[in-house]
Parts: C-alpha cells; sequence; structure tokens
C-alpha cells in the first residue's frame, strides 16, 4: 500500500520502507517492514516532522480484515450485485451522436448538389465567374462544418466508449469486491499490490495508535461504493 497510505500530519503518500538492524554479536535481527513519512515541505517551508513509523504486515492486515468484513455482510453482497447488473445510461450520448450523424448526411447532399451545380455550369454564360465562385465560396464554408462535425461526432463516439469502459471497469472491481475474501489471501504479493491499487484510492491513519491496536481510519474506494446512507456493523455488536 506504499503511496496509498496518507500521513496524517502531511496528508502525503508514505512509503514502505525496510530496517536492518545488527545485534552486539554481529547476527541480523528479523527485517523490519514499515510505512514511513518522507517529511516533505509543508506550508511556508517547514517540513512534516511526523517520525512514526507503521509496521506494514499490521495495517495490510487491518485493511484486508476491514474489506473482508464488509464484503462478508449479506448486504453489501447484495448491493453491489446490483451494481453489476445495472446497465449504464447512454440515452443522452446516443441522441447526441444521432444528431451529428442525422446533420453529417444532409451536409453530405447539400456538398454533391454543390459539386454538381458547379460541374453544370456554363462557361459561356456571361456571369459564369461570379456564379462558380459564389458555389467554390459555398462549398468551401461546406467543407468546413463537415470536418466541424466530423471532430464532434469522434468526440461524441469516444464519449460514449470512455463511458462503457467505466462500466466494465466498476463491474470487475464490484466482482473482485464480492470474491475478495476468497482472492486476496490466495495471491502473491505483487498480485495483492494490484488488487490494492485497483480498489483503493486512498488509506487515513491516527498520528497514534489506538488503545485497541489500530492504526487504520478511514479507506477511501476508487468508485462510490456505497452511494446511499447505509448502517453495516463490521463487528459483533452495532
Amino acid at each position: 500500500m506504499s503511496g496509498i497510505v496518507r500521513c496524517p500530519v502531511c496528508g502525503a503518500g508514505m512509503y514502505g520502507n525496510k530496517s536492518i538492524k545488527y545485534k552486539k554479536d554481529g547476527t541480523k535481527y528479523k527485517d523490519f517492514f514499515y510505512y514511513g513519512c518522507k517529511h516533505r515541505s509543508m506550508q511556508r517551508g517547514h517540513k512534516c516532522d511526523y517520525k512514526k513509523q507503521i509496521r506494514e504486515e499490521l495495517l495490510d492486515d487491518a485493511v484486508a480484515e476491514v474489506i473482508v468484513k464488509l464484503v462478508s455482510n449479506p448486504q453489501f453482497a447484495a448491493m453491489m450485485q446490483e451494481k453489476i447488473n445495472m446497465k449504464v445510461d447512454t440515452t443522452a450520448i446516443d441522441q447526441e451522436i444521432a444528431n451529428y450523424e442525422k446533420q453529417l448526411r444532409q451536409d453530405y447532399s447539400i456538398k454533391a448538389k454543390l459539386m454538381e451545380e458547379i460541374d453544370n455550369l456554363n462557361p459561356d454564360d456571361r456571369h459564369y465567374i461570379r456564379r462558380k465562385a459564389d458555389l467554390d465560396d459555398r462549398l468551401y464554408r461546406m467543407y468546413d462544418k463537415i470536418e466541424e462535425l466530423e471532430e464532434q461526432l469522434i468526440a461524441a463516439r469516444a464519449n460514449k466508449t470512455s463511458i462503457e469502459a467505466e462500466k466494465i471497469t466498476g463491474d470487475n472491481i464490484y466482482k473482485v469486491l464480492i470474491y475478495f475474501d476468497k482472492l486476496y489471501f490466495a495471491m502473491s504479493d505483487v498480485e495483492r499490490r494490484q488488487l490494492i491499487e485497483a480498489l483503493i484510492a486512498e488509506i487515513q491513519i491516527y498520528e497514534e495508535r489506538k488503545p485497541n491496536g489500530q492504526w487504520l481510519k478511514s479507506i477511501r474506494f476508487k468508485l462510490p461504493i456505497i452511494e446511499n446512507d447505509l448502517s453495516i456493523g463490521l463487528d459483533n455488536g452495532n
């Protein structure tokens, strides 16, 4: 969770470090992995002075425990399943695309008629030069209009693709959440890291460890996991 855990003083991402210490007889203590703040500069040139070292295993296990308790709740699982089954609403963007396509068909037709009129002009007509100049001017303006509409159509289609891609990504994350307790503990460290990065935007911790041993203050997911007021007890109590 390096970079995802936030320093409770300066708010910057805390990074994983390894502490290597040796005993007096030269043998090495067990390596100690921890999250620490890099003491970045804050406002008015002050440096962050948060020096606590949070044991990685302790915080990682706390995050996993909270998520497992959350997804194991039948109410939460039902809500996630409902989100997966929800269809993304692209009505507005579909209408926008249809309008661009309709306008383009009309403008292509006008362009073709203008080109036909130019081809049918009589060079012997005493107003030939003026008429051709007028038609050429209208044709060039039509080319500009068509080009602008084509760019707008491409952008609208790309927007729709993006909306649908977000829906697919969201569905994947919701599915992972439902099966988190089965997936997480079967993964390698690298896979766990990738999973946490996909699920979680940031983790807030307390400045001091609570009497119950807890450092974890809050978890913010990358997707709106809970959108409405919802009361779920993660412990045996309320």
